[in-house]
This record gives C-alpha cells, sequence and structure tokens, in this order.
C-alpha cells in the first residue's frame, strides 16, 4: 500500500460533542418504557447510525491523503500497522472491562457457551445471526464488533478510487436486499429466545455487511471533505445559516420515520409484503443516514455558532466520554432492574447522572491509562491527538 506522511489534520471539536447527544438518544431509548410509560419517540437507536457515519467520516479526515493514499503518523511502522494498533487500543481494553462487568454484576443466561464468550471478547459476536451471540453479555457491544469490520476495511476504501466507493456503496445496499429476500424466503422470526435459530434482526441490523452502508457514506463524504472544502472559508452568518438549516433537516426527517415514513409501497419494488416489512424495518434504523452525513459535514467546518458553542470544553469532554457511556449503560440499567429499582421519571435524571459519573470513571481511569499503554507498547511514536477521535 502507498504511504505518505501528511500534516496534522485540524481538530473538529464540534464532532466530538455531537456523539454525547447520539449516545444520549441511546440511552433514552432503552430507558424507553422503564423510566416512563413506553411511547413511540422515534427512531432514537439511529444513534448508532449516527456513530458509524461519524466514525467513517472522521478517520477518513485523519488518515485520508489528498493525494488519494493512506496517511502515515509513525515512522517506525507502516501506516496500517499503525492504525489497526490505534483502533484495538481504542475500544478492546474498555470492551473487555465492560465485559466482565457484565459477568459479575449481571446474571447471565444458562448454560454458560464458551463459544459465546470467545467470540464476544475477540469483537466477533455481530457476525454470528443468532441471539445468544450478537446479544450476548453487553448487549450494545455488537456496535464495537461491527465497527471492527469497518476498521478492517478503510485501509482500502481510502485506497481505491471514488467511483469504487460509490460502486461499493450500491453493492452493499444489494446485499441488504439479498438478506431481506433471505429472511423472508426462511420466513426467519425477529427474535428468537432459544438462541438456535437464526432470526432477521441478527442479518439486518447486526450484521455488519447490512451496515456497512454507513459507515462508506462517512468515508466518502469525509473523502469529499479532505479534498473539496476543508480549505474553504465562509463568514460566521453564513455558516450559521447553513448549520440551522443542516439541523432542521435533520429533525424534520427524524418527524419523517416517527410518523412511519419508512413503510414502504405495496408496489416498492415489486417485493412481497414480508420482505418489504424487513426492508422499512431496515430503514427505519438507518434512513437517517444521508442527513446524519449532511449534518456532520456543515458541522466539520466549524464555521457557524452552533457549532462554536458545541467546541466548548464542557461539550467535548462529554463527546470524550461517550463510547464509555454507550458501552456501560444498558449494564447499570440491567443491574437496576434485577435489583427491584424504582424506575420514575424524576429517577431518569438521576440515572443520567450517575452514567456520566461512571463513564468519566471508565474513560480517565480504564478507556485512557489502557488506550496509551497499548500505544507505547507497539509504537514507538506518541499517540498522534488525532486518535482520540
Amino acid at each position: 500500500m502507498k504511504v505518505s506522511k501528511r500534516a496534522a489534520p485540524v481538530a473538529l471539536p464540534a464532532l466530538t460533542s455531537l456523539r454525547f447527544f447520539a449516545a444520549l438518544a441511546i440511552v433514552i431509548h432503552h430507558c424507553n418504557g422503564v423510566f416512563w410509560p413506553a411511547a413511540d419517540l422515534g427512531p432514537l437507536d439511529a444513534g448508532v447510525s449516527f456513530f458509524f457515519v461519524l466514525s467513517g467520516f472522521i478517520l477518513t479526515h485523519v488518515y485520508f491523503d489528498v493525494n488519494g493514499r493512506f496517511a502515515s503518523y509513525n515512522a517506525s511502522h507502516t501506516a496500517s500497522y499503525y492504525f489497526y494498533t490505534a483502533r484495538i487500543a481504542r475500544i478492546w481494553p474498555l470492551h473487555l472491562v465492560c465485559l466482565f462487568l457484565t459477568i459479575i454484576f449481571i446474571n447471565v443466561p444458562e448454560p454458560f457457551d464458551l463459544t459465546v464468550l470467545l467470540a464476544n471478547a475477540v469483537m466477533l459476536h455481530a457476525w454470528i445471526p443468532f441471539d445468544r451471540y450478537f446479544f450476548s453479555y453487553n448487549y450494545a457491544s455488537w456496535s464495537i464488533s461491527t465497527e471492527l469490520f469497518f476498521y478492517l476495511m478503510l485501509p482500502l476504501l481510502l485506497r481505491i478510487s471514488t467511483w469504487q466507493r460509490c460502486a461499493m456503496l450500491l453493492f452493499s445496499l444489494a446485499i441488504v436486499l439479498a438478506l431481506a429476500l433471505l429472511s423472508a424466503a426462511e420466513h426467519l422470526p425477529v427474535w428468537d429466545t432459544s438462541g438456535n435459530q437464526l432470526s432477521s434482526t441478527g442479518l439486518l441490523y447486526t450484521n455488519p455487511l447490512a451496515r456497512f452502508a454507513e459507515f462508506l457514506s462517512g468515508v466518502i463524504c469525509g473523502v469529499w471533505w479532505v479534498k473539496k472544502t476543508g480549505g474553504r472559508s465562509s463568514s460566521r452568518s453564513v455558516g450559521t445559516v447553513v448549520e440551522c438549516a443542516a439541523m432542521v433537516a435533520f429533525v424534520l426527517a427524524f418527524r419523517f420515520f416517527l410518523r412511519g415514513g419508512a413503510t414502504l409501497s405495496s408496489s416498492a419494488w415489486m417485493l412481497d409484503a414480508s420482505t418489504r416489512s424487513l426492508l422499512s424495518e431496515w430503514l427505519s434504523h438507518v434512513g437517517l443516514t444521508p442527513f446524519a452525513a449532511v449534518l456532520i459535514v456543515v458541522f466539520a467546518g466549524h464555521k457557524g455558532l452552533l457549532s462554536q458553542a458545541l467546541s466548548q470544553r464542557g461539550w467535548v469532554f462529554l463527546g470524550e466520554i461517550s463510547f464509555a457511556l454507550y458501552l456501560v449503560h444498558q449494564i447499570s440499567l440491567r443491574w437496576l432492574q434485577q435489583h427491584g429499582a424504582q424506575f420514575t421519571l424524576p429517577g431518569f435524571g438521576l440515572f443520567i447522572v450517575g452514567l456520566i459519573v461512571l463513564a468519566t470513571i471508565l474513560h480517565l481511569v480504564i478507556e485512557k491509562p489502557a488506550r496509551a499503554w497499548l500505544m507505547r507498547r507497539y509504537n514507538r511514536d506518541v499517540v498522534h491527538p488525532a486518535m482520540r477521535q
């Protein structure tokens, strides 16, 4: 692979802050029906989709060289080696700690299955479309398994041409259609509580292949950003108007999906009702991807008042702990449920405060030190500041 040296990319603090709001949306989604009566709050779990798009954009911003090469920040190793060690150091230590916390504090279903534990520990469980695998132990960790596949693919995605990326995007959507047709033809259940049967959730929700289009969309936007818009300037007033417009578009799209806008018409692609239902369900999870991509690109410009407000240190810190917040929130919620906690709407506020405190501890005591140690252990150079993204 061609490797180039490049100057350090500029920081994008507003995007770091947006990670907190995406994580908070997922927390609210999982608390719906626990702290208050279940209500239709819309596709809040699209926060996962936002993370996937943002991950593709940020990593491209950090590693893509304008000459179409994979940029290196380390003189001791190849670019790919440095990238992979940096990403493993970013997600694996905290994943293992949360896996350990789940085993200690949550009643793990019997009987014990070593293969499930090992698949989870090495972050391969999202590939196995059985409920007992992809939602094993810390349920939220399926997305980390999916991210690992995205990391594996990134060096290739940054080396190929623009039209090849677009072709790959179309191919990834064709895979989704094929998985939906397979699920419909085999009459797969959405869930299988026994964990012994394939489920459509395992094929269309947690499957890395079914979610690849979201990450790839972020990569395509990131390449365009680096090549075309990174150095372009505009006034604060224009930037503020554009940011407000992007935010309004995202909110309107959210309301569209809240009102059932993801439902495909009866004539869609000449598909049977079962396949249309499955694709509509998939679309409800990923349909905000284009709007998330626009929001990310606009706020990356850091030209308006909204992005500048989100660049304040307090918001940025909340974004930095969002990974820990995301990984620990379901463990905490399940622990409270198992211990008969009284759930009220005011209690939700205390729950959020407790989560932020716990996430801060995990971030400062586990995530950052473990990451720094692994990078020192396997790389001679100091961790690049961009790796914080």
